[in-house]
């Protein structure tokens, strides 16, 4: 139950870290151009990948099993968004596989603390 809550909370951190990249963008290069609902599609695709990948790497009981899977998972996101957009791709991946390991490492420290 630890584990399941402390996937929860890394799939919220990734929400964040998607909200964080969009305001940067903005900032940084302006407003999104209207290119249609493709983009929005591919992130609702990615986030519900990034949310069943925790929740089964919260199901799983080996840590060996659950690094790899977070690796997939990373794999997986650089397949869907190279070679088209390689500085997403690295940023996506990058940010579902390090939210999900924080998920792994906070589930160890409340199954410990609940012990």
């Amino acid at each position: 139950m630890a584990s399941l809550a402390a996937h929860l909370l890394a799939c919220v951190l990734f929400l964040v870290l998607l909200w964080l990249r969009f305001v940067l963008r903005e900032r940084l290069m302006g407003a999104l151009p209207a290119s249609g609902i493709a983009g929005a599609l591919t992130l609702a695709l990615l986030l519900y990948g990034v949310a069943g990948a925790n929740l089964l790497i919260a199901l799983v009981p080996y840590d060996v099993v659950k690094a790899v899977l977070c690796v997939l998972l990373a794999v997986a996101v650089l397949v869907c968004f190279l070679p088209e957009h390689p500085l997403r791709a690295v940023y996506f991946s990058m940010a579902a596989a390090a939210a999900s390991w924080l998920g792994v490492l906070a589930g160890r420290r409340l199954a410990r603390y609940r012990r």
